[in-house]
């Protein structure tokens, strides 16, 4: 019910601008920091679930999200599920070209998990291309767990060689290689822009 486009069918049309992508990729990091900051994981995040509105970036469908446990507990709030059980642990959720390694290999999803997934959607959007393809899931998986994209700048030789950077943390395999918060990822591309301007 929202009047836009999704992200997904933008790209349709190529790749963005530096100025939308950082713009974009600033509001969308900002919904990820709110929702981490309340518990939750979002665990599906790809451009077909990110809707451009007049009003800025709306980040849509949670519904493979997950609750984890909050940075900050709020007093407010309960730390509790509403429902469990609905997954069992192990169990491959969302969309594979999305993923992060540790969420292939079925282990705990934490907001980490989405700063990969937002690095996939950087990189699409800068591009014009995904991160990972393959034309299986077999070897779409391997992609994702052993190989790298091509660099950014390899592909849009105008973009901010910090954007190139800002990607490649986000799609570190390991976890603690990517940057550990969304706040972070959100005040880096602000600096970006700034230099940018």
């Amino acid at each position: 019910y929202l009047e836009g486009e999704t992200l997904a069918d933008r790209l349709g049309k190529g790749a963005l601008p530096t100025e939308q992508i950082l713009r974009y990729g600033i509001e969308i990091a900002d919904a990820l920091d709110k929702a981490h900051r309340q518990g939750i994981v979002h665990r599906d995040l790809k451009p077909a679930n990110v809707m451009l509105t007049r009003s800025g970036v709306k980040l849509l469908d949670f519904g493979l999200a997950k609750a984890m446990t909050p940075a900050t507990q709020q007093s407010s709030l309960t730390a509790l599920p509403t429902q469990q059980g609905l997954t069992q642990e192990g169990t491959i959720l969302g969309t594979f070209q999305y993923m992060a390694p540790e969420q292939l290999e079925g282990k705990e999803a934490d907001g980490r998990t989405d700063i990969f997934a937002f690095g996939a959607v950087l990189y699409e959007m800068a591009t014009g291309k995904k991160a990972f393809s393959a034309p299986s899931q077999a070897s779409l998986i391997t992609a994702i767990m052993s190989s790298e994209p091509a660099p950014i700048s390899s592909v849009q030789p105008t973009s901010p060689a910090a954007l190139d950077r800002v990607v490649r943390t986000c799609l570190a395999k390991d976890p603690e290689e990517r940057w550990q918060s969304a706040s972070d990822l959100k005040r880096e591309l602000r600096w970006i822009g700034e230099g940018s301007q």
